[in-house]
């Protein structure tokens, strides 16, 4: 099993800290502030334009905060991952993963080949 430079795991150790940081950030930010009618704390005449727009925006922050719990579950796992020496190893076939992919996606956990092979399956399983 190939291995990186040991060099490059402190950076790694710090741009997934720093991310996490982000992410738990913004995940505060959406729970202490959600998206409310009338937030000025004036009382407002709304029209079904105005309704749908803040239904409309709701459902992006609530798919972006979705996004972001997805996001901080596989920072957490690649920094256990950093912490037991498995980092920038392919969990399915225990390959490195490609160095720009790590660069790209730290969180990666998997190898570019086993990651089209579980996309390519996810689509099958859902017409089930």
């Amino acid at each position: 099993m190939e291995t990186y430079d040991s060099t490059l795991m402190p950076r790694f150790s710090q741009i997934l800290a720093q991310r996490e940081a982000e992410l738990r950030a913004l995940l505060r930010a959406t729970a202490e502030h959600p998206q409310e009618a009338g937030s000025t704390g004036q009382h407002r005449v709304m029209d079904f334009k105005d309704v749908a727009m803040e239904q409309a925006l709701a459902t992006v922050d609530e798919a972006k905060a979705g996004h972001a719990v997805h996001e901080l579950e596989e920072v957490l796992a690649a920094r256990r991952r950093l912490a037991d020496q498995r980092f920038g190893h392919c969990l399915d076939c225990g390959e490195a993963i490609d160095l720009r992919r790590l660069a790209a996606r730290p969180a990666a956990a998997l190898c570019t080949t086993c990651q089209a092979i579980h996309e390519h399956e996810r689509p099958m399983a859902m017409r089930r």
